[in-house]
């Protein structure tokens, strides 16, 4: 772990300072940190020794934002995974581009097509192709509202963020539940109470004069644990 130690008289922010100079190299916010020394006066910059070897991005890792970039990718795709061979390329086009706009790269997705969310690999061979063996699989990283789940990659940077953090003992938990503390909370109470500030925040952001009734709706669908 690398240390940049910022330090200045004429008054600067010092952490906006850190933040702005990680930001403009490109690293990864839950990979660096930013400590405040109180009794100096400076800031601590701290950054992981693998962002500053200089080595090459990965392709497979890297967002997927034109349209001739998803033509590639999708190219790619077809090339990686025997099952998208007999899928007409418009509509696997159509497909990806959905989960590459939710922030999901190329890596992504091909883990999505041979894995399930929970994991599980997809089976292969003779039968397993076609467009609808393509949505079928796809709709398992969707939710029952039909919102794009985070991807691999997404949910272990934000469970990364978590362990570093912490989590209260008692999330995902009634206001009444028995006292079943002492532990921290796990990945998959990380998982519901990050879905469930999902739903809660695209409520927040309706300004139509349905607004109550769908933030009703959407808080019974939220679920607790008995």
């Amino acid at each position: 772990m690398a240390e940049i130690r910022i330090s200045s008289d004429d008054g600067l922010d010092l952490r906006r300072l850190a933040a702005a100079l990680a930001e403009s190299q490109g690293w990864p916010r839950d990979r660096v940190g930013i400590w405040e020394n109180r009794g100096g006066g400076d800031v601590v910059l701290t950054v992981e020794d693998a962002l500053l070897q200089g080595t090459d991005p990965d392709p497979l890792a890297q967002p997927v934002h034109t349209r001739s970039d998803v033509h590639r990718a999708c190219e790619l795709l077809r090339h990686r995974d025997p099952s998208l061979r007999g899928v007409d390329f418009p509509a696997l086009r159509d497909e990806a581009a959905r989960f590459f706009s939710a922030g999901w790269s190329i890596a992504d997705l091909l883990h999505a097509l041979g894995h399930r969310h929970d994991g599980t690999p997809w089976p292969r061979g003779d039968g397993y192709a076609g467009i609808e063996w393509l949505q079928h699989r796809l709709r398992n990283w969707k939710s029952a509202t039909g919102d794009i789940r985070p991807s691999a990659s997404q949910e272990t940077a934000q469970l990364r963020i978590v362990g570093r953090i912490g989590l209260p003992s008692d999330l995902g938990l009634p206001q009444d539940d028995p006292d079943d503390r002492g532990h921290p909370a796990g990945p998959e109470a990380a998982r519901r109470a990050a879905d469930d500030a999902r739903r809660l925040m695209r409520v927040q952001s309706r300004t139509t004069s349905d607004g109550l009734a769908h933030r009703d709706r959407t808080a019974e669908r939220i679920t607790r644990r008995e």
